[in-house]
Protein backbone atom coordinates (compact mmCIF):
# COMPACT_ATOMS: atom_id res chain seq x y z
CA UNK A 1 0.00 0.00 0.00
CA UNK A 2 1.33 3.44 -0.95
CA UNK A 3 1.58 6.43 1.35
CA UNK A 4 -1.58 8.02 -0.10
CA UNK A 5 -3.56 4.81 0.31
CA UNK A 6 -2.35 4.46 3.88
CA UNK A 7 -3.44 8.02 4.68
CA UNK A 8 -6.84 7.44 3.10
CA UNK A 9 -7.38 4.38 5.30
CA UNK A 10 -6.46 6.41 8.39
CA UNK A 11 -8.94 9.10 7.38
CA UNK A 12 -11.73 6.56 6.93
CA UNK A 13 -11.08 5.06 10.34
CA UNK A 14 -11.14 8.51 11.93
CA UNK A 15 -14.39 9.40 10.19
CA UNK A 16 -15.96 6.10 11.27
CA UNK A 17 -14.87 6.68 14.85
CA UNK A 18 -16.75 9.96 15.01
CA UNK A 19 -19.99 8.90 13.31
CA UNK A 20 -20.61 5.54 15.00
CA UNK A 21 -24.41 5.18 15.21
CA UNK A 22 -26.12 5.07 18.61
CA UNK A 23 -27.00 1.40 18.15
CA UNK A 24 -23.31 0.51 18.30
CA UNK A 25 -22.73 2.36 21.56
CA UNK A 26 -22.89 0.78 24.97
CA UNK A 27 -26.51 0.48 26.19
CA UNK A 28 -27.53 2.72 29.06
CA UNK A 29 -30.31 2.56 31.61
CA UNK A 30 -33.33 4.86 31.61
CA UNK A 31 -32.75 8.54 32.33
CA UNK A 32 -35.12 10.54 34.54
CA UNK A 33 -35.47 14.18 33.52
CA UNK A 34 -35.58 17.08 35.99
CA UNK A 35 -39.04 17.72 37.39
CA UNK A 36 -41.25 20.38 35.80
CA UNK A 37 -44.00 22.27 37.62
CA UNK A 38 -47.02 22.04 35.33
CA UNK A 39 -49.56 24.24 37.12
CA UNK A 40 -48.77 27.95 37.37
CA UNK A 41 -51.43 28.94 39.90
CA UNK A 42 -49.96 31.03 42.75
CA UNK A 43 -53.02 31.10 45.03
CA UNK A 44 -51.90 30.39 48.64
CA UNK A 45 -53.04 26.99 49.87
CA UNK A 46 -53.92 25.77 46.37
CA UNK A 47 -54.70 22.07 45.94
CA UNK A 48 -53.90 20.81 42.45
CA UNK A 49 -54.51 17.12 42.91
CA UNK A 50 -54.91 13.77 41.16
CA UNK A 51 -53.32 14.74 37.81
CA UNK A 52 -53.88 12.18 35.04
CA UNK A 53 -51.18 11.53 32.41
CA UNK A 54 -52.29 11.17 28.78
CA UNK A 55 -50.55 10.95 25.38
CA UNK A 56 -52.49 11.97 22.28
CA UNK A 57 -53.19 8.86 20.17
CA UNK A 58 -52.17 10.58 16.91
CA UNK A 59 -49.20 12.66 18.05
CA UNK A 60 -46.84 11.65 20.90
CA UNK A 61 -45.59 15.24 21.10
CA UNK A 62 -48.99 16.28 22.51
CA UNK A 63 -49.28 15.48 26.21
CA UNK A 64 -52.28 16.30 28.37
CA UNK A 65 -52.57 16.41 32.18
CA UNK A 66 -56.16 16.79 33.41
CA UNK A 67 -56.21 17.69 37.12
CA UNK A 68 -58.44 19.09 39.85
CA UNK A 69 -58.04 22.28 41.84
CA UNK A 70 -59.80 21.16 44.98
CA UNK A 71 -60.34 24.54 46.68
CA UNK A 72 -62.47 25.76 43.78
CA UNK A 73 -63.55 22.23 42.80
CA UNK A 74 -62.70 22.85 39.15
CA UNK A 75 -61.50 20.24 36.65
CA UNK A 76 -58.69 21.71 34.56
CA UNK A 77 -56.55 20.56 31.63
CA UNK A 78 -52.85 21.30 31.15
CA UNK A 79 -51.47 20.81 27.62
CA UNK A 80 -47.96 20.41 26.21
CA UNK A 81 -47.25 20.46 22.48
CA UNK A 82 -43.53 19.70 22.84
CA UNK A 83 -43.43 16.39 24.71
CA UNK A 84 -43.56 17.95 28.16
CA UNK A 85 -40.96 20.71 27.88
CA UNK A 86 -43.53 23.49 28.30
CA UNK A 87 -47.13 23.51 29.54
CA UNK A 88 -50.16 25.79 29.27
CA UNK A 89 -53.63 25.61 30.80
CA UNK A 90 -56.50 25.02 28.40
CA UNK A 91 -58.93 27.98 28.59
CA UNK A 92 -62.13 26.16 29.62
CA UNK A 93 -62.62 24.28 32.88
CA UNK A 94 -64.76 21.15 32.75
CA UNK A 95 -67.78 22.03 34.89
CA UNK A 96 -71.22 20.65 33.98
CA UNK A 97 -73.78 23.46 33.64
CA UNK A 98 -75.86 24.01 36.75
CA UNK A 99 -73.30 22.51 39.14
CA UNK A 100 -70.78 24.17 41.46
CA UNK A 101 -68.34 21.27 41.89
CA UNK A 102 -66.85 18.89 39.33
CA UNK A 103 -65.60 16.52 42.04
CA UNK A 104 -66.46 15.79 45.65
CA UNK A 105 -64.00 15.15 48.51
CA UNK A 106 -62.94 11.51 48.65
CA UNK A 107 -59.96 9.51 49.75
CA UNK A 108 -58.93 7.57 46.65
CA UNK A 109 -59.48 8.26 42.98
CA UNK A 110 -62.28 10.83 42.62
CA UNK A 111 -61.43 11.87 39.06
CA UNK A 112 -60.51 10.06 35.81
CA UNK A 113 -59.50 10.96 32.25
CA UNK A 114 -58.74 9.14 29.00
CA UNK A 115 -58.18 9.78 25.30
CA UNK A 116 -60.42 8.00 22.85
CA UNK A 117 -58.80 6.37 19.84
CA UNK A 118 -60.14 9.23 17.69
CA UNK A 119 -58.47 11.89 19.89
CA UNK A 120 -61.56 12.80 21.93
CA UNK A 121 -60.58 13.78 25.46
CA UNK A 122 -62.86 12.37 28.20
CA UNK A 123 -63.09 13.43 31.86
CA UNK A 124 -65.23 11.68 34.48
CA UNK A 125 -66.18 13.10 37.86
CA UNK A 126 -69.04 13.53 40.32
CA UNK A 127 -70.81 16.86 40.04
CA UNK A 128 -72.43 18.49 43.05
CA UNK A 129 -74.43 21.57 43.89
CA UNK A 130 -71.75 22.27 46.51
CA UNK A 131 -68.39 20.84 47.55
CA UNK A 132 -69.65 19.03 50.64
CA UNK A 133 -68.22 15.62 51.43
CA UNK A 134 -71.71 14.26 52.16
CA UNK A 135 -75.02 14.26 50.37
CA UNK A 136 -76.01 13.32 46.83
CA UNK A 137 -74.05 14.01 43.67
CA UNK A 138 -74.39 13.12 40.00
CA UNK A 139 -71.74 11.19 38.05
CA UNK A 140 -70.88 12.85 34.73
CA UNK A 141 -68.59 12.50 31.71
CA UNK A 142 -67.22 15.52 29.83
CA UNK A 143 -65.79 15.23 26.31
CA UNK A 144 -63.71 17.60 24.19
CA UNK A 145 -62.54 17.44 20.57
CA UNK A 146 -60.12 20.35 20.93
CA UNK A 147 -57.93 19.55 23.97
CA UNK A 148 -60.24 21.22 26.46
CA UNK A 149 -61.09 24.47 24.68
CA UNK A 150 -64.75 23.46 24.56
CA UNK A 151 -66.73 20.72 26.34
CA UNK A 152 -69.88 18.67 25.98
CA UNK A 153 -71.40 16.99 29.04
CA UNK A 154 -73.39 13.87 29.82
CA UNK A 155 -74.90 13.19 33.24
CA UNK A 156 -74.47 9.43 33.61
CA UNK A 157 -77.12 9.20 36.30
CA UNK A 158 -79.13 11.52 38.52
CA UNK A 159 -78.78 10.54 42.17
CA UNK A 160 -81.92 8.84 43.46
CA UNK A 161 -83.25 7.55 46.72
CA UNK A 162 -82.90 3.77 46.84
CA UNK A 163 -82.50 0.73 49.07
CA UNK A 164 -78.95 -0.04 50.17
CA UNK A 165 -77.96 -3.46 51.53
CA UNK A 166 -76.94 -3.65 55.17
CA UNK A 167 -74.30 -6.09 56.45
CA UNK A 168 -76.97 -8.15 58.24
CA UNK A 169 -78.86 -8.81 55.01
CA UNK A 170 -81.59 -6.23 55.51
CA UNK A 171 -81.78 -2.94 53.61
CA UNK A 172 -81.97 0.74 54.43
CA UNK A 173 -83.21 3.74 52.45
CA UNK A 174 -80.82 6.53 51.49
CA UNK A 175 -80.01 8.84 48.59
CA UNK A 176 -77.16 7.89 46.27
CA UNK A 177 -73.69 9.35 46.44
CA UNK A 178 -70.94 8.47 43.95
CA UNK A 179 -67.17 8.57 44.17
CA UNK A 180 -63.97 6.61 43.49
CA UNK A 181 -64.11 7.21 39.73
CA UNK A 182 -62.39 5.08 37.07
CA UNK A 183 -62.56 5.17 33.30
CA UNK A 184 -61.57 3.26 30.14
CA UNK A 185 -62.01 3.55 26.37
CA UNK A 186 -62.16 0.85 23.72
CA UNK A 187 -58.71 0.38 22.10
CA UNK A 188 -60.07 0.48 18.51
CA UNK A 189 -63.73 1.61 18.62
CA UNK A 190 -64.16 5.35 19.30
CA UNK A 191 -67.86 4.89 20.09
CA UNK A 192 -67.33 2.81 23.24
CA UNK A 193 -66.54 4.55 26.52
CA UNK A 194 -66.65 2.98 30.00
CA UNK A 195 -66.95 4.68 33.38
CA UNK A 196 -67.09 3.21 36.89
CA UNK A 197 -68.07 4.60 40.28
CA UNK A 198 -68.46 3.34 43.81
CA UNK A 199 -72.08 3.90 44.85
CA UNK A 200 -72.86 4.46 48.53
CA UNK A 201 -75.33 6.22 50.77
CA UNK A 202 -75.25 9.97 50.71
CA UNK A 203 -75.82 10.44 54.42
CA UNK A 204 -75.62 7.08 56.21
CA UNK A 205 -72.23 5.62 57.24
CA UNK A 206 -70.90 2.61 55.33
CA UNK A 207 -71.57 0.41 58.35
CA UNK A 208 -75.27 0.86 57.55
CA UNK A 209 -75.35 1.31 53.75
CA UNK A 210 -72.78 -0.89 51.97
CA UNK A 211 -70.70 0.46 49.09
CA UNK A 212 -71.01 -1.17 45.66
CA UNK A 213 -68.84 -1.01 42.51
CA UNK A 214 -70.84 0.00 39.42
CA UNK A 215 -70.05 0.50 35.71
CA UNK A 216 -71.90 2.23 32.86
CA UNK A 217 -71.13 1.89 29.13
CA UNK A 218 -71.60 4.30 26.22
CA UNK A 219 -71.86 3.01 22.64
CA UNK A 220 -72.19 6.45 21.03
CA UNK A 221 -68.94 8.15 21.95
CA UNK A 222 -70.05 9.31 25.39
CA UNK A 223 -73.20 11.13 24.31
CA UNK A 224 -75.36 8.74 26.36
CA UNK A 225 -74.66 5.97 28.86
CA UNK A 226 -76.48 2.81 29.79
CA UNK A 227 -77.48 2.01 33.39
CA UNK A 228 -74.95 1.87 36.21
CA UNK A 229 -74.72 -1.87 36.85
CA UNK A 230 -73.36 -3.60 39.95
CA UNK A 231 -70.43 -5.70 38.64
CA UNK A 232 -70.60 -8.24 41.52
CA UNK A 233 -74.27 -8.64 42.36
CA UNK A 234 -75.07 -11.33 39.74
CA UNK A 235 -72.26 -13.61 41.01
CA UNK A 236 -72.01 -12.84 44.72
CA UNK A 237 -74.98 -12.36 47.09
CA UNK A 238 -75.14 -8.99 48.78
CA UNK A 239 -74.87 -10.80 52.11
CA UNK A 240 -71.53 -12.28 50.98
CA UNK A 241 -69.70 -9.25 49.57
CA UNK A 242 -70.75 -6.64 52.08
CA UNK A 243 -68.84 -3.83 50.43
CA UNK A 244 -66.59 -3.20 47.43
CA UNK A 245 -64.30 -0.42 46.32
CA UNK A 246 -63.91 1.27 42.94
CA UNK A 247 -63.72 -0.81 39.76
CA UNK A 248 -60.37 -0.54 37.98
CA UNK A 249 -61.31 -0.98 34.29
CA UNK A 250 -59.48 -2.42 31.25
CA UNK A 251 -60.97 -3.28 27.85
CA UNK A 252 -59.73 -5.84 25.30
CA UNK A 253 -59.87 -5.44 21.51
CA UNK A 254 -62.78 -7.87 21.31
CA UNK A 255 -64.80 -5.62 23.62
CA UNK A 256 -64.50 -7.74 26.76
CA UNK A 257 -64.64 -5.44 29.79
CA UNK A 258 -62.56 -6.37 32.84
CA UNK A 259 -63.04 -4.73 36.21
CA UNK A 260 -60.94 -5.34 39.32
CA UNK A 261 -62.45 -4.60 42.69
CA UNK A 262 -61.29 -5.07 46.26
CA UNK A 263 -63.68 -6.29 48.91
CA UNK A 264 -64.43 -3.71 51.59
CA UNK A 265 -65.73 -5.00 54.90
CA UNK A 266 -68.19 -2.95 56.94
CA UNK A 267 -66.95 -1.02 59.94
CA UNK A 268 -66.95 -3.31 62.97
CA UNK A 269 -69.13 -2.71 65.97
CA UNK A 270 -66.60 -4.37 68.27
CA UNK A 271 -63.40 -2.39 68.65
CA UNK A 272 -60.09 -4.20 68.30
CA UNK A 273 -56.65 -3.10 69.50
CA UNK A 274 -55.89 0.50 68.63
CA UNK A 275 -52.75 1.99 67.15
CA UNK A 276 -50.72 4.87 68.46
CA UNK A 277 -51.43 8.34 67.11
CA UNK A 278 -49.49 9.97 64.33
CA UNK A 279 -46.35 11.91 65.24
CA UNK A 280 -46.27 15.65 65.61
CA UNK A 281 -45.43 17.24 62.27
CA UNK A 282 -42.26 19.19 61.50
CA UNK A 283 -42.31 22.92 61.98
CA UNK A 284 -42.99 25.35 59.13
CA UNK A 285 -40.23 24.79 56.60
CA UNK A 286 -39.78 24.36 52.88
CA UNK A 287 -37.82 21.15 53.27
CA UNK A 288 -38.52 17.61 54.35
CA UNK A 289 -37.13 16.76 57.75
CA UNK A 290 -37.83 14.50 60.69
CA UNK A 291 -40.71 15.04 63.07
CA UNK A 292 -40.22 17.78 65.70
CA UNK A 293 -42.07 19.13 68.71
CA UNK A 294 -44.18 21.52 66.65
CA UNK A 295 -47.95 21.68 67.23
CA UNK A 296 -49.64 18.48 66.20
CA UNK A 297 -51.79 18.15 63.09
CA UNK A 298 -55.14 16.41 63.22
CA UNK A 299 -54.29 12.92 64.55
CA UNK A 300 -55.18 9.76 62.74
CA UNK A 301 -57.96 7.86 64.49
CA UNK A 302 -58.04 4.21 63.39
CA UNK A 303 -61.34 2.64 62.44
CA UNK A 304 -62.12 -0.23 64.84
CA UNK A 305 -61.49 -3.74 63.50
CA UNK A 306 -63.06 -6.99 64.73
CA UNK A 307 -61.48 -8.37 67.88
CA UNK A 308 -61.30 -11.79 66.19
CA UNK A 309 -60.56 -11.30 62.47
CA UNK A 310 -62.47 -13.57 60.07
CA UNK A 311 -60.53 -16.25 58.24
CA UNK A 312 -58.66 -14.94 55.19
CA UNK A 313 -60.62 -15.62 52.02
CA UNK A 314 -63.93 -16.14 53.81
CA UNK A 315 -66.97 -13.86 53.49
CA UNK A 316 -66.50 -10.62 55.37
CA UNK A 317 -62.75 -11.02 55.77
CA UNK A 318 -62.05 -8.04 53.55
CA UNK A 319 -59.23 -9.85 51.77
CA UNK A 320 -60.55 -10.81 48.36
CA UNK A 321 -59.89 -9.23 44.98
CA UNK A 322 -62.63 -9.79 42.41
CA UNK A 323 -62.46 -9.72 38.64
CA UNK A 324 -65.73 -9.10 36.80
CA UNK A 325 -66.12 -9.52 33.03
CA UNK A 326 -68.76 -8.45 30.55
CA UNK A 327 -68.96 -9.35 26.85
CA UNK A 328 -72.20 -7.49 26.07
CA UNK A 329 -71.29 -3.84 26.70
CA UNK A 330 -71.89 -4.05 30.44
CA UNK A 331 -75.42 -5.43 30.35
CA UNK A 332 -74.45 -8.59 32.27
CA UNK A 333 -71.45 -9.42 34.42
CA UNK A 334 -69.72 -12.54 35.69
CA UNK A 335 -67.42 -12.21 38.69
CA UNK A 336 -64.89 -14.44 40.42
CA UNK A 337 -62.24 -14.21 43.12
CA UNK A 338 -58.68 -13.99 41.80
CA UNK A 339 -56.63 -13.13 44.91
CA UNK A 340 -57.11 -13.70 48.66
CA UNK A 341 -53.77 -12.87 50.28
CA UNK A 342 -54.88 -9.59 51.87
CA UNK A 343 -55.60 -9.11 55.55
CA UNK A 344 -58.60 -7.35 57.01
CA UNK A 345 -58.21 -3.60 57.22
CA UNK A 346 -61.40 -1.65 57.70
CA UNK A 347 -59.94 1.80 56.90
CA UNK A 348 -57.66 0.61 54.08
CA UNK A 349 -58.43 1.36 50.44
CA UNK A 350 -56.44 -1.02 48.22
CA UNK A 351 -57.75 -0.05 44.80
CA UNK A 352 -56.40 -2.06 41.84
CA UNK A 353 -55.34 -0.49 38.55
CA UNK A 354 -55.42 -2.58 35.36
CA UNK A 355 -54.04 -2.44 31.80
CA UNK A 356 -53.96 -4.67 28.71
CA UNK A 357 -51.08 -5.16 26.25
CA UNK A 358 -52.56 -4.17 22.88
CA UNK A 359 -50.40 -6.67 20.97
CA UNK A 360 -50.54 -9.78 23.15
CA UNK A 361 -53.79 -9.22 25.02
CA UNK A 362 -52.01 -9.97 28.31
CA UNK A 363 -53.82 -8.53 31.32
CA UNK A 364 -51.94 -6.76 34.13
CA UNK A 365 -53.06 -5.65 37.59
CA UNK A 366 -51.18 -3.56 40.18
CA UNK A 367 -52.29 -2.70 43.70
CA UNK A 368 -51.02 -1.69 47.13
CA UNK A 369 -51.43 -4.06 50.04
CA UNK A 370 -50.10 -4.67 53.52
CA UNK A 371 -49.41 -8.15 54.86
CA UNK A 372 -49.54 -6.89 58.46
CA UNK A 373 -52.64 -8.01 60.32
CA UNK A 374 -54.51 -6.30 63.15
CA UNK A 375 -53.82 -4.25 65.17
CA UNK A 376 -51.54 -2.64 62.57
CA UNK A 377 -53.11 -3.42 59.19
CA UNK A 378 -51.93 -0.12 57.69
CA UNK A 379 -48.21 -0.77 58.12
CA UNK A 380 -45.69 -1.81 55.47
CA UNK A 381 -47.76 -1.31 52.35
CA UNK A 382 -46.10 -2.71 49.22
CA UNK A 383 -46.80 -2.53 45.49
CA UNK A 384 -47.90 -5.84 43.95
CA UNK A 385 -48.26 -7.04 40.37
CA UNK A 386 -50.22 -9.89 38.77
CA UNK A 387 -50.64 -10.92 35.15
CA UNK A 388 -52.85 -13.15 33.06
CA UNK A 389 -51.88 -14.49 29.64
CA UNK A 390 -55.17 -16.31 29.00
CA UNK A 391 -57.79 -13.59 29.15
CA UNK A 392 -58.24 -13.72 32.92
CA UNK A 393 -58.79 -17.48 33.18
CA UNK A 394 -55.75 -17.72 35.46
CA UNK A 395 -53.40 -15.22 37.09
CA UNK A 396 -49.80 -15.40 38.19
CA UNK A 397 -48.94 -15.16 41.84
CA UNK A 398 -48.44 -11.60 43.00
CA UNK A 399 -44.89 -10.24 42.92
CA UNK A 400 -43.57 -7.23 44.82
CA UNK A 401 -42.42 -4.31 42.66
CA UNK A 402 -40.85 -2.02 45.27
CA UNK A 403 -37.29 -3.18 45.95
CA UNK A 404 -36.68 -1.47 49.31
CA UNK A 405 -36.74 -4.84 51.10
CA UNK A 406 -34.85 -4.51 54.39
CA UNK A 407 -35.02 -7.52 56.73
CA UNK A 408 -33.81 -5.35 59.61
CA UNK A 409 -36.91 -3.15 59.48
CA UNK A 410 -40.12 -4.66 60.81
CA UNK A 411 -42.27 -3.16 59.42
CA UNK A 412 -40.57 -1.62 56.42
CA UNK A 413 -41.41 1.63 54.62
CA UNK A 414 -44.80 2.23 53.00
CA UNK A 415 -45.71 2.45 49.31
CA UNK A 416 -49.10 3.61 48.02
CA UNK A 417 -51.43 3.90 45.01
CA UNK A 418 -49.61 2.66 41.90
CA UNK A 419 -50.42 3.79 38.38
CA UNK A 420 -49.74 1.60 35.32
CA UNK A 421 -49.37 2.09 31.57
CA UNK A 422 -48.34 -0.14 28.65
CA UNK A 423 -46.16 1.18 25.82
CA UNK A 424 -46.98 0.15 22.22
CA UNK A 425 -43.90 -2.11 22.28
CA UNK A 426 -45.23 -3.91 25.38
CA UNK A 427 -43.07 -2.26 28.06
CA UNK A 428 -44.93 -2.09 31.38
CA UNK A 429 -44.49 1.17 33.31
CA UNK A 430 -45.52 1.46 36.97
CA UNK A 431 -45.09 4.41 39.39
CA UNK A 432 -46.20 4.96 42.99
CA UNK A 433 -45.87 7.00 46.21
CA UNK A 434 -42.92 5.81 48.31
CA UNK A 435 -41.68 6.63 51.85
CA UNK A 436 -38.30 4.86 51.66
CA UNK A 437 -36.39 8.17 51.42
CA UNK A 438 -37.65 9.06 54.89
CA UNK A 439 -34.56 7.16 56.09
CA UNK A 440 -32.41 10.06 54.84
CA UNK A 441 -34.13 12.44 57.27
CA UNK A 442 -35.17 10.10 60.03
CA UNK A 443 -32.81 7.09 59.82
CA UNK A 444 -33.90 5.64 63.12
CA UNK A 445 -37.54 5.64 62.13
CA UNK A 446 -38.37 6.15 65.82
CA UNK A 447 -37.49 2.49 66.22
CA UNK A 448 -39.65 1.35 63.29
CA UNK A 449 -41.13 2.59 60.04
CA UNK A 450 -44.88 2.43 60.54
CA UNK A 451 -47.30 4.85 58.90
CA UNK A 452 -47.23 6.90 62.12
CA UNK A 453 -43.46 7.40 62.03
CA UNK A 454 -42.84 8.38 58.40
CA UNK A 455 -42.68 11.95 57.20
CA UNK A 456 -40.86 12.23 53.86
CA UNK A 457 -41.78 10.56 50.58
CA UNK A 458 -40.97 10.49 46.86
CA UNK A 459 -42.31 9.08 43.60
CA UNK A 460 -40.68 5.82 42.44
CA UNK A 461 -40.90 3.85 39.20
CA UNK A 462 -40.08 0.52 37.61
CA UNK A 463 -40.64 -1.13 34.23
CA UNK A 464 -40.68 -4.53 32.59
CA UNK A 465 -39.76 -5.39 29.00
CA UNK A 466 -40.63 -9.10 29.18
CA UNK A 467 -44.34 -9.02 29.93
CA UNK A 468 -43.92 -8.77 33.70
CA UNK A 469 -41.64 -11.79 34.15
CA UNK A 470 -38.97 -9.46 35.56
CA UNK A 471 -38.83 -5.80 36.53
CA UNK A 472 -36.04 -3.22 36.58
CA UNK A 473 -34.53 -1.82 39.73
CA UNK A 474 -36.64 1.03 41.09
CA UNK A 475 -35.87 4.59 39.94
CA UNK A 476 -36.63 7.72 41.90
CA UNK A 477 -38.75 10.10 39.80
CA UNK A 478 -39.21 13.12 42.09
CA UNK A 479 -36.00 15.16 42.38
CA UNK A 480 -36.94 16.53 45.78
CA UNK A 481 -38.41 14.68 48.74
CA UNK A 482 -41.81 15.88 49.89
CA UNK A 483 -43.15 16.35 53.39
CA UNK A 484 -46.56 14.77 53.98
CA UNK A 485 -47.55 17.57 56.37
CA UNK A 486 -46.83 20.29 53.79
CA UNK A 487 -49.39 19.04 51.26
CA UNK A 488 -52.70 17.24 51.05
CA UNK A 489 -52.20 13.89 49.29
CA UNK A 490 -50.25 12.12 52.04
CA UNK A 491 -51.23 14.40 54.90
CA UNK A 492 -53.21 12.24 57.36
CA UNK A 493 -55.43 15.22 58.13
CA UNK A 494 -56.67 15.28 54.51
CA UNK A 495 -55.67 12.02 52.77
CA UNK A 496 -56.43 13.20 49.23
CA UNK A 497 -54.17 10.72 47.47
CA UNK A 498 -54.96 8.72 44.36
CA UNK A 499 -53.07 6.70 41.73
CA UNK A 500 -49.95 8.20 40.15
CA UNK A 501 -50.49 9.31 36.53
CA UNK A 502 -48.45 7.28 34.02
CA UNK A 503 -48.51 7.20 30.20
CA UNK A 504 -46.14 5.48 27.77
CA UNK A 505 -44.57 5.66 24.35
CA UNK A 506 -41.95 3.22 23.08
CA UNK A 507 -39.19 5.68 23.92
CA UNK A 508 -40.44 7.30 27.13
CA UNK A 509 -42.62 6.93 30.19
CA UNK A 510 -44.37 10.13 31.31
CA UNK A 511 -45.22 10.55 35.00
CA UNK A 512 -47.28 13.19 36.84
CA UNK A 513 -48.22 13.61 40.50
CA UNK A 514 -49.44 16.19 43.02
CA UNK A 515 -46.36 17.61 44.71
CA UNK A 516 -46.09 19.44 48.06
CA UNK A 517 -42.59 20.94 47.72
CA UNK A 518 -44.02 24.48 47.58
CA UNK A 519 -46.02 24.10 50.79
CA UNK A 520 -45.37 24.48 54.51
CA UNK A 521 -46.98 22.90 57.56
CA UNK A 522 -48.77 26.18 58.29
CA UNK A 523 -49.95 26.51 54.69
CA UNK A 524 -50.08 23.15 52.88
CA UNK A 525 -49.91 23.53 49.10
CA UNK A 526 -49.91 21.14 46.16
CA UNK A 527 -49.04 21.61 42.50
CA UNK A 528 -49.02 19.20 39.57
CA UNK A 529 -45.49 18.12 38.61
CA UNK A 530 -44.16 16.17 35.64
CA UNK A 531 -41.09 14.15 34.67
CA UNK A 532 -40.26 11.63 32.01
CA UNK A 533 -38.21 8.45 32.01
CA UNK A 534 -36.25 8.21 28.77
CA UNK A 535 -35.66 4.66 27.63
CA UNK A 536 -34.58 5.62 24.10
CA UNK A 537 -34.32 8.97 22.36
CA UNK A 538 -37.40 9.61 20.19
CA UNK A 539 -36.66 8.79 16.55
CA UNK A 540 -37.03 11.52 13.93
CA UNK A 541 -39.73 10.61 11.44
CA UNK A 542 -40.81 7.58 13.45
CA UNK A 543 -38.31 5.16 11.84
CA UNK A 544 -37.45 1.87 13.48
CA UNK A 545 -33.70 1.87 12.95
CA UNK A 546 -30.98 3.86 14.77
CA UNK A 547 -31.29 7.56 14.02
CA UNK A 548 -28.30 9.79 13.31
CA UNK A 549 -28.98 13.51 13.16
CA UNK A 550 -27.73 15.11 9.94
CA UNK A 551 -25.91 17.79 11.93
CA UNK A 552 -24.10 15.12 13.95
CA UNK A 553 -23.14 13.25 10.78
CA UNK A 554 -21.77 16.38 9.11
CA UNK A 555 -19.90 17.36 12.28
CA UNK A 556 -18.37 13.91 12.52
CA UNK A 557 -17.32 13.96 8.86
CA UNK A 558 -15.82 17.40 9.25
CA UNK A 559 -13.82 16.42 12.36
CA UNK A 560 -12.68 13.22 10.70
CA UNK A 561 -11.58 14.97 7.53
CA UNK A 562 -9.76 17.67 9.49
CA UNK A 563 -7.87 15.09 11.51
CA UNK A 564 -7.11 13.12 8.36
CA UNK A 565 -5.85 16.32 6.72
CA UNK A 566 -3.62 17.01 9.72
CA UNK A 567 -2.22 13.53 9.48
CA UNK A 568 -1.54 14.01 5.73
CA UNK A 569 0.14 17.34 6.35
CA UNK A 570 2.32 15.89 9.09
CA UNK A 571 3.46 12.98 6.97
CA UNK A 572 4.04 15.27 3.98
CA UNK A 573 6.09 17.62 6.11
CA UNK A 574 8.19 14.77 7.43
CA UNK A 575 8.65 13.55 3.84
CA UNK A 576 9.90 16.97 2.72
CA UNK A 577 12.33 17.14 5.63
CA UNK A 578 13.60 13.70 4.79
Amino acid sequence: MGRRGFLAVIGCFLVAAFVTPAAAQQPRGPVVTPNVQVTTDITPGRIHTEPQMLVHPDDPNILVIPEVEFNSSTCQVQVSLDRGRTWAKSPANAMPPGYKACVRPNFGSFFAAKFGVDGTLYLAGTAGLNASSTGPNDPFVARSKDLGRTWDYTIVRKAEERDFPKPDGTSVRDVERFGYVRMAVHPTDPQRVYVGFRRQGGFLPTSQASERATVAVSTDGGATFGPLTDVLESSFPLTDVKGSDQPGIAVAKDGTIYTFTKERPPAATTAGPTQAGLPTPPGPANACRAASTSPAAQPWVPTPVPATPPTVGQPGAGSRMFMSTSTDDGKTWKAKTIETSGVICGPCLTTPEAAIDAKTGDLYVVFEQSDTGPPNPRDDRNIWFMRSTDGGETFSRRIQLNDDIDPNRRPNYDQFFPGISIAPNGRIDVAWWDFRTDALYNPGGNGNTTRRDQTCFDIFYTSSSDGGATFARNSRISDRSMNQFEGFAMNPAYDARGPIGVASTDEEAFVTWNDSRNGTVDLPTEDAYFAKVIHDEPKAGGGDGPTIKTSSLLLGLAIGLVLAGLAVATVAGNSRRT
